[in-house]
């Protein structure tokens, strides 16, 4: 797997899905910008507005 591929169409992006299950396995998708910062695949750092119902 050629991580710097997978980076480099990371950073292309300009959506992101942040994605969660509930207790009831309920699935929960939120759409974002992209990501503020990235460092390497595992940290992602995201913004909102702060009116936005989950901040």
């Amino acid at each position: 797997m050629d991580f710097k591929k997978i980076e480099k169409f990371i950073d292309k992006q300009k959506v992101s899905f942040i994605c969660s299950v509930d207790n009831e396995n309920y699935p929960n998708v939120k759409a974002m910008q992209k990501p503020r910062k990235r460092i390497g695949l595992r940290e992602f750092y995201f913004s909102m507005n702060t009116s936005s119902m989950r901040v």
